[in-house]
């Protein structure tokens, strides 16, 4: 039995995308599928034509993709989902690099501590001077970095609605651990 089957270019992508990943021919997956290398090269180009299910499956399996009916839409959906997660997890990595600034600074002697602040603050006058960031931006930065170090370090462990904002663009980027892998 034959499905009809235009490829959609998710398809066609996917699959070239895995056999180049896998440093494989197109006769090579020919080869390890089963299938013709004109058939690979069709499905590749989004052919508008039918291709056998089981072929689809063989080339599938030797690429090691699995084949499955998604309702339409679906992939877009789980694409922006994945896109949510990944922004969430930054913004957290974001929050924690900042916890262990304020730690650390907490920890080192006061004359080290005072040193690096002073830096933030040299930042952010910086961005004033030459416009680099809004006055928004600015504005909270200051007002995060007034007072003495104790506060300073409370500060970047404070959460509200501009935490995250603000952790995007830090006048401490050089003074930060690396992001989470």
């Amino acid at each position: 039995m034959r499905y009809a089957s235009q490829p959609s270019g998710r398809l066609a992508a996917g699959v070239r995308s895995a056999r180049r990943a896998r440093g494989l021919t197109q006769a090579a997956l020919a080869r390890l599928s089963g299938a013709g290398r004109v058939t690979i090269a069709r499905l590749e180009a989004g052919a508008a034509q039918d291709f056998r299910l089981g072929t689809l499956q063989r080339i599938c399996d030797a690429l090691g993709l699995e084949l499955a009916a998604l309702p339409i839409g679906a992939q877009e959906a789980r694409e922006t989902l994945l896109a949510r997660e990944r922004e969430r997890a930054r913004r957290l990595d974001a929050r924690r690099r900042h916890a262990a600034l304020a730690a650390r600074l907490l920890a080192m002697p006061a004359a080290e501590a005072a040193v690096m602040v002073r830096r933030a603050r040299a930042a952010v006058r910086r961005w004033e001077r030459e416009r680099l960031c809004s006055e928004h931006y600015i504005s909270r930065w200051r007002a995060m970095l007034a007072g003495p170090v104790r506060r300073v370090a409370a500060a970047l462990l404070e959460r509200n609605d501009w935490t995250d904002a603000l952790f995007q663009n830090s006048p401490w980027s050089g003074m930060l651990e690396p992001p989470a892998g």
